[in-house]
């Protein structure tokens, strides 16, 4: 009869302890993506070969992933030039691109970034990227809007 009844406790004790591990493990990863990745600050911009200075960037801006064959990024590219008319700060992150295909996709469509990151997936990964394009808007260094898929008038109408 004891051992009837050991079993499910041992279970319901696993069960318990699995449960409050998982949630530890998901809030720890929730807030640090909250922030933006170090990474993004630690890799040097593609045109100048140096680091973005943190401070120079100011309370908000704004992270886009884009990719040179990727047509969504495409599309939603001349309302990133319209940010960039309006003097909002855009770090631009190509992501797992080729280097001349993205150099002659950025000279045909024109440069809307303050500064552009070449990437091979890691600052994607630091960042929680699910595909591109995908944006992030940043204030006082947190993550305070992600936008997956392309970006539409709606989703800037804010900040223009």
């Amino acid at each position: 009869m004891k051992k009837h009844l050991l079993l499910p406790l041992v279970g319901f004790v696993v069960l318990v302890f699995s449960v409050l591990f998982y949630f530890s493990q998901s809030t720890t990863k929730n807030n640090s993506k909250d922030e933006v990745s170090s990474l993004i600050f630690e890799t040097p911009d593609f045109y100048n070969n140096k680091l973005i200075n943190e401070n120079t960037m100011g309370d908000f801006y704004i992270i886009n992933f884009f990719a040179s064959w990727c047509k969504p990024c495409l599309a939603e590219h001349p309302l990133l030039m319209e940010m960039k008319k309006k003097d909002i700060k855009i770090i631009g992150i190509n992501f797992r691109d080729d280097e001349e295909n993205f150099k002659e996709w950025i000279n045909e469509h024109g440069n809307p970034f303050e500064y552009i990151l070449r990437d091979d997936g890691t600052i994607a990964y630091e960042m929680g990227l699910i595909g591109v394009p995908e944006t992030f808007f940043i204030f006082n260094k947190i993550i305070q809007k992600k936008i997956q898929g392309p970006l539409f008038y709606e989703d800037v109408e804010n900040y223009l």
